[in-house]
């Protein structure tokens, strides 16, 4: 499994938050063991162990228990790299969230988590969705992540909006009256998933900055930075990565896996053959990997975990774990519950 990293460009941006808070940044590299070069190029990849350490670090000093709100609440398109710029020349709202789910990885990898996008009713929900326990939990983070969303969405449509709702898995780190000031409603501590809610009208808004020439443009740079970044990767290591992404929102073709991976689909083909596997044993491998983790690790219900994987109902997925497992979903989530 690969490991988690970070982009050096967020890395800088919590460094940058940490001075403005008092903190001496090169004391802050020099105790978590982070060379001051590793951060001259925003593309490179820094060891998430080593982010954690820096928000954890940095809230200690500044005695800032709500670091993790001021680093969200600051960020700006170079603050995310490529995926801030893209964003910042998409259309709208809702075409600047999708480029979330696309080039994420560019700022956040980790084999643990994934951005769940879910309309309903007339809202939006967006979870930094835990899918596996390999990478610790860190509230500092989660709460850097939430904050950074609403913070640069607001930036992107220049308006304050409060959102509806919002979740976090861990206690309140400090006064949760800062946070209900920050987001403009209440905030649940200790709920089951990290989540914020918005009206679905606001995906309509338009950007400040929509250029549709410079946005193309800032795609194919996207792909392309994808590509390096993770060029050490196996081909196959990338392709699941991709698939953890895609699989919920059902684009997951060949076709459309390969364009992501800014290659053709008969070479993405040739390269899987080479490291012994094919796309579609790469895939199944991957589904029954997820569906695993969601019956032994959340109480979703089998259809909501066939929809996670990219089945359209439910009794695709029965069939297709029963196939894989040689027992149905619900029978092996009985027989975890009597262990």
């Amino acid at each position: 499994m690969r490991p988690a990293t970070a982009s050096a460009a967020f890395v800088n941006h919590v460094l940058d938050v940490a001075e403005q808070h008092g903190c001496e940044g090169e004391s802050l590299l020099a105790t978590i063991g982070l060379p001051r070069e590793r951060l001259s190029d925003p593309i490179l990849r820094i060891p998430m162990h080593q982010l954690r350490a820096l928000l954890a670090l940095s809230a200690s000093i500044t005695g800032l228990p709500h670091f993790g709100l001021l680093v969200g609440a600051a960020v700006r398109p170079g603050t995310y790299g490529v995926l801030g710029y893209v964003s910042m020349t998409s259309a709208t709202l809702g075409e600047s969230m999708s480029m979330i789910r696309r080039f994420g990885k560019i700022v956040f990898d980790s084999p643990s988590s994934q951005t769940h996008i879910e309309i309903n009713d007339g809202r939006v929900l967006v979870e930094d969705q835990r899918i596996s326990e390999l990478e610790p939990y860190c509230a500092f983070q989660q709460e850097a992540v939430l904050t950074g969303w609403t913070a640069f969405g607001r930036w992107l449509i220049a308006s304050n909006h409060p959102v509806l709702a919002v979740t976090m898995r861990h206690p309140a780190m400090g006064d949760p009256a800062v946070y209900e000031r920050f987001f403009g409603c209440p905030v649940q501590f200790g709920a089951k998933r990290n989540s914020l809610v918005f009206p679905a009208s606001m995906l309509a808004m338009r950007v400040q900055g929509a250029d549709p020439r410079t946005h193309k443009s800032l795609l194919l740079e996207a792909t392309l930075q994808l590509g390096r970044s993770y060029a050490p990767l196996s081909v196959i290591g990338r392709l699941r990565a991709l698939l953890v992404e895609q699989l919920p929102g059902g684009d997951f073709s060949l076709e459309s896996l390969a364009s992501h991976l800014a290659m053709s689909p008969r070479t993405l083909q040739r390269k899987l053959a080479v490291e012994g596997e094919n796309f579609t044993q790469v895939l199944e491998t991957m589904r029954m990997e997820l569906a695993d983790h969601h019956l032994r690790s959340t109480d979703a219900s089998i259809m909501d975990i066939a929809l996670t994987l990219g089945f359209s109902q439910a009794s695709a997925f029965s069939h297709a774990f029963r196939q894989a497992r040689g027992i149905s979903p619900a029978d092996f989530r009985k027989a975890l519950h009597k262990q």
